[in-house]
Order: structure tokens, then C-alpha cells, then sequence
């Protein structure tokens, strides 16, 4: 699990206790959903020591690479590093074109064939259009411009959502992300995150993401990749209903 009281670091120890003998794979985001926590080297080697040690496959979804919010360098992928590696990627968030649907898998020859059959019961395939703009969008000259446009939201959203955080401070508390439009932030209401997103949306009209969603209650999901004005409109809902619920006990 990734620890909140050390960033959302994973905890190693644990890893190297969970995985055994009887583990056939081990799954990781990175950069990290919901928390846009990136992993270090020394992590993802880590890692890869773990799954290689047990002869288990290590399924990596990197959706978020390009994403980045402090640097321009690019996190790096699990591919190449072990033989048993399937590394999953999209054009949905770091490249912004979730219409298009296409996403693709990276692994050893014989399992991506195998992945094909499978596929053919479920999706059948994209279409012509969309296989051509996703052709387009990864080419040399498309792909850095996608990039940087989603680095440009991300840079531009985050300062609002934060200084928004700050001036509740007795209500939220924030490790920052370090990839991703999206933070990962605990509450201290003593209403479930649930229940909490629920009236958001039934009454203010607003959607999060509970917490309760990745088994973690009293925190929320909150996008900040969102035109400004649109944003702070948001944020002042949100306000809103926090403010409503405010003088009942905090957690």
C-alpha cells in the first residue's frame, strides 16, 4: 500500500511480505491514481526485484506518463526492465482524447498474441477514424504538443485548487501531487466520503470522486485539469455544502 504519512511512498517491507509463492501478478499505476505520486528508481526497482523473485507478472497501467507536474522529464516506464512486464497506456488522460478509446498493452510477443484473441470477444476493434488520430497524435511532431498542453493544465489548475485548500485548512489536508490533474485529499467531516460525494452531486451538482473507491473513507478525489473560471466555480460549491456540514463533528 502507499503510506499518506510518507507521501503515498509504497511501503517496500510490506510489498516483500505480501508477495509470495502463490502470487502470479503484481499491479501498479505509476504515476499514481488517485494520489499522482511518482515513483522513485529505487522503488520501481523494488519492485521488479519482487515480481521477479516470485516468477509473477508485474502489470503496470502508466496512463499518467507525460503528466507531470514539477518536471518536464518524463516518468519512466516498467517495460525493459523485466521479462514479464506488461505496461498498459492510453490516450485518455496524459493526451487528453478520451473520445477516441484507444489504448494499447506493451509486453513479450507470445502474451500480446494471446492478448489479441481475447480481445476480439470484447472490443472487435476501433475505428478506422480513431486508429488514424491516434496514429496522428503519437507522431513526433503531435505527441510533444499533447504533452505540453496537458503539463499546461495541470501547472495552471493546481495553484487554484491549492490556495483554495489553504483557506480551508481545518478541513483538508493535502499531500501535493507530484503528476496528474487530480489530488488526493483527506477530509475532516465525520461524514462518509460517500455519502459526502452523493450530495455534492444531488445538490450542488458537482462530481468527485469518494474516497471509499480505493478503500480509503474520509477522502476525496478532486480534478483540478478544468478552465479556470470553471474550476473556482466548482471549488465554491464545494465550499458550499462543507460549510453546511462544518458545524456538525469534525473527524
Amino acid at each position: 500500500h502507499l503510506q499518506e504519512e510518507q507521501g503515498w511512498a509504497p511501503d517496500l517491507g510490506e510489498l516483500d511480505e505480501v508477495v509470495t509463492e502463490r502470487t502470479k501478478l503484481v499491479a501498479v499505476c505509476n504515476p499514481n491514481n488517485p494520489t499522482g505520486y511518482i515513483l522513485t528508481q529505487e522503488e520501481m526497482d523494488a519492485i521488479v526485484a519482487a515480481a521477479e523473485r516470485v516468477g509473477a507478472w508485474l502489470l503496470a497501467d502508466e496512463v499518467y506518463r507525460g503528466a507531470e507536474r514539477l518536471t518536464d522529464t518524463e516518468t519512466p516506464s516498467f517495460w525493459g526492465r523485466y521479462d514479464k512486464v506488461l505496461a498498459m497506456n492510453s490516450l485518455s488522460k496524459a493526451y487528453g482524447l478520451p473520445g477516441l478509446r484507444i489504448g494499447w498493452v506493451v509486453g513479450p510477443a507470445d502474451i500480446v498474441d494471446d492478448i489479441w484473441a481475447r480481445h476480439e470477444y470484447t472490443t472487435i476493434s476501433a475505428t478506422m477514424l480513431a486508429d488514424k488520430l491516434a496514429a496522428l497524435a503519437l507522431s513526433p511532431q503531435v505527441r510533444p504538443r499533447l504533452i505540453q498542453r496537458a503539463r499546461a493544465y495541470i501547472r495552471r489548475g493546481f495553484p487554484i485548487l491549492d490556495g483554495w485548500l489553504e483557506s480551508h485548512e481545518e478541513t483538508f489536508t493535502l499531500v501535493p501531487p507530484q503528476a496528474a490533474a487530480i489530488v488526493f485529499v483527506r477530509y475532516h467531516l465525520d461524514v462518509n466520503s460517500t455519502e459526502l460525494v452523493e450530495r455534492l452531486m444531488h445538490e450542488k451538482s458537482v462530481l468527485i470522486v469518494p474516497g471509499d473507491h480505493f478503500g480509503l473513507d474520509y477522502h476525496l478525489r478532486i480534478s483540478f485539469g478544468l478552465p479556470p473560471d470553471y474550476l473556482r466555480a466548482g471549488l465554491d460549491r464545494i465550499h458550499q455544502l462543507i460549510a453546511e456540514l462544518a458545524s456538525g463533528h469534525k473527524n
